[in-house]
């Protein structure tokens, strides 16, 4: 079992310290333990039940009520309100306590119920993004084990890959190709499968290349591919190396593929925007997507 101090219940549960220590003064909420040297913690079920209540109190439920209530009728409102509705920091709490305990069932249920409401796009970058920041933030504090991180990690993974799935037989495809190619220190596999799932989603033709290819592979998987273009990712120093000789290499290339850089450090090659186009953010390449689609159909029907 695991324990807690108040800080800790303030970061998972976004309920400032000050409140909870009302909570337990005035309505007897929770009651903290104490160690041997007379050190206040919370464990598990004060998490739970402090998660519950703040999710009861944001749907309009006064504490002086909930306090009063049976522990199964609080939980009988909280899974109604998980059947039916869709939250945004709601959802992100009850899917943060969802990962403290490991609970993939739970977890699951939130994620598809948002899914089922919003679609995967939304759910994605409002709702799993977040959680995976908050997560992080919250191992590097000591609040989650890495375990925790992992887990949700995971699951994510697993949900993009049965989106990506969906799209192997696109009802809308077109010629353009797109081949996405990783620098051998980028670790952003969860951003390269959304990116997979935006391509396949569009019926765009796609070729992944994992980071154990160089500029070699690469080139010469351009030219038997015939890509239109090159994603790629640079977030590290030594991927900004990479892609500067990616740019090089293209050049030579019979008909040069545009590479599209994601990152931190993207911006560092705008100066080469004869080849390269610096992608801000999933929206961007949406909308750049959208568009060479659109002169493309346009192209061919011309």
């Amino acid at each position: 079992m695991a324990i807690y101090s108040i800080a800790d219940l303030e970061k998972l549960t976004g309920i400032k310290a000050h409140t909870i220590r009302i909570w337990e003064k005035r309505f007897g909420i929770i009651n903290p333990k104490r160690t041997a040297t007379n050190i206040r913690y919370y464990d598990d079920y004060d998490l739970k039940k402090i998660t519950n209540i703040s999710l009861l109190n944001k749907e309009g439920y006064k504490i002086s009520a909930i306090s009063n209530m049976p522990e199964n009728a609080i939980e009988d409102l909280i899974a109604n309100l998980t059947e039916v509705e869709s939250f945004n920091s709601d959802s992100l709490d009850a899917l943060t306590l969802s990962v403290i305990h490991l609970d993939e069932i739970k977890f699951l249920h939130i994620v598809n119920r948002n899914i089922h409401q919003l679609g995967f796009d939304s759910t994605f970058e409002e709702l799993l993004m977040p959680l995976l920041d908050k997560l992080h933030e919250m191992w590097l504090s000591g609040s989650i084990k890495k375990v925790h991180e992992e887990f949700a990690l995971q699951l994510i993974k697993r949900k993009i890959t049965q989106e990506i799935i969906l799209f192997e037989n696109p009802t809308r495809p077109n010629h353009l190709k797109f081949l996405l190619t990783m620098p051998e220190d980028e670790n952003q596999e969860l951003s390269r499968l959304f990116v997979e799932y935006i391509l396949r989603k569009k019926g765009i033709q796609l070729l992944y290349l994992s980071n154990e290819s160089d500029i070699k592979d690469v080139m010469d998987a351009s030219l038997i591919f015939k890509a239109h273009f090159i994603i790629t990712f640079i977030n590290e120093d030594t991927s900004l190396t990479y892609a500067t000789d990616l740019v090089q290499a293209i050049q030579h290339l019979p008909e040069s593929p545009v590479l599209l850089v994601i990152g931190y450090l993207a911006n560092q090659l705008s100066s080469y925007e004869k080849h390269v186009r610096v992608i801000k953010d999933f929206d961007d390449l949406n909308q750049f997507i959208e568009t060479i689609i659109h002169f493309s159909e346009k192209s061919q029907v011309n």
